[in-house]
C-alpha cells in the first residue's frame, strides 16, 4: 500500500516564483465614473415615471443608486485582485474577489495581440491589452494598464507569440 502525496502551492492563484504586476489604480476611478453614471441616469429616468404613474418607481431608483453604492466598494476590491505576469513559455492573468480565476495562455496559442482605449480610459492614460486565440475560453482581456506599459507588453506579447508558433 503506497501513499502518493503532491506537494500544492497553499494559494493556487499565486504560484510559486511567479511575480504578478497589478493594473493601474486608476481603472477603479474609471470603473466608478460608469457605475455611477448608469446609476444616476437609471435613478433619473425612474423618478420621472415615479411622479407622474406611481410613487412604486422610487423604488427602483433607490435600488440603482444602492447598486452603484455597493459597487463603490466592489470595484476597488476587484482591481487590487487582478494581475498578470509573464511566464517562460505561458501569460498568467488572475482576477475576481470572490470567484477567482486564474487563467494560464501558452504564448504559441496567441493568433494576435492588440491594445484598445476608449475616450474615459485615454483621459486617466490606461489601455486595455487583448490576446486572441484560436479558443475564445481561453482569451485574455488585461484592462487598467498604463498606457505605455500596455505599449510595451503588446510588443513583448507579440514577440513571444511569434517565436513560439515557428515551430508549428
Amino acid at each position: 500500500m503506497s501513499q502518493t502525496t503532491t506537494a500544492t502551492s497553499p494559494d493556487p492563484f499565486a504560484p510559486p516564483g511567479v511575480t504578478f504586476f497589478p493594473v493601474s489604480p486608476r481603472l477603479v476611478t474609471v470603473r466608478l465614473i460608469g457605475a455611477w453614471a448608469g446609476g444616476v441616469v437609471l435613478a433619473a429616468g425612474l423618478a420621472v415615471p415615479g411622479v407622474l404613474l406611481s410613487p412604486w418607481f422610487h423604488l427602483g431608483g433607490v435600488a440603482a443608486l444602492a447598486g452603484s453604492a455597493w459597487l463603490t466598494w466592489l470595484v476597488p476590491r476587484q482591481v487590487r485582485a487582478m494581475g498578470y505576469a509573464l511566464d517562460e513559455d505561458h501569460l498568467l492573468w488572475r482576477h475576481g474577489v470572490m470567484f477567482r480565476t486564474l487563467s494560464v495562455v501558452p504564448y504559441g496559442r496567441m493568433q494576435f495581440v492588440d491594445t484598445s482605449q476608449g475616450p474615459l480610459a485615454a483621459h486617466y492614460g490606461i489601455a486595455k491589452v487583448r490576446l486572441h486565440t484560436a479558443s475564445v475560453s481561453t482569451d485574455a482581456t488585461i484592462n487598467g494598464l498604463p498606457a505605455a506599459e500596455a505599449e510595451h507588453l503588446r510588443r513583448i506579447l507579440a514577440e513571444r507569440g511569434e517565436q513560439r508558433m515557428a515551430g508549428l
